[in-house]
């Protein structure tokens, strides 16, 4: 099977595959945003103020401290999810079905070409791919090609055809 024979790609825009996506592009520019260092230092801060809390017998500020670290940890993508939802339930783009194509010449989404010299990044996420064009992004879930090999010809075309590719691990 030739690698230049066009790539189908296929699936509907459920709201699993937009809280997918919505959660993928979260983690990775969070991960790789400097503001996650801001996250760190306010952990470290929340930390301290639990510390200083109990020495001073400032029980207000354990308990504000207590509340965000729970939120950190525990509410964050859960009350994301639910503001996200909302978004995707006004959308109209909900459960629309991409029929995308990508060979030489680029990816066609619904008929309209994306040329791979307008694309300025791929990463490959663990299930998906994040492609960056012009001002947007393009996701593209990995069990939307027809088996591994497809995905294995994508991702050659892919690395071959734009200059930034990266695997995010």
């Amino acid at each position: 099977m030739s690698i230049y024979k066009d790539i189908k790609i296929d699936y509907t825009w459920s709201k699993d595959v937009f809280l997918d996506a919505s959660k993928a592009t979260y983690e990775f520019e969070l991960k790789h945003s400097p503001k996650r260092f801001l996250g760190w230092f306010f952990i470290a801060l929340v930390q301290f103020g639990v510390v200083g809390a109990l020495k001073k017998d400032a029980y207000g500020l354990l308990l504000i401290a207590t509340i965000l670290v729970i939120y950190w940890y525990a509410f964050r993508w859960p009350i994301r999810r639910f503001i996200i939802s909302k978004t995707y339930d006004a959308s109209s783009t909900k459960n629309h079905h991409f029929n995308m194509l990508a060979n030489t010449d680029g990816i066609s989404v619904d008929g309209t070409l994306i040329a791979w010299s307008k694309i300025t990044e791929i990463i490959s996420l663990e299930n998906s791919f994040l492609l960056y064009y012009e001002s947007s992004f393009l996701f593209i879930p990995k069990s939307a090609f027809t088996g591994n090999d497809e995905k294995d010809r994508f991702t050659h075309l892919a690395k071959k055809s734009v200059e930034s590719y990266k695997k995010d691990t």
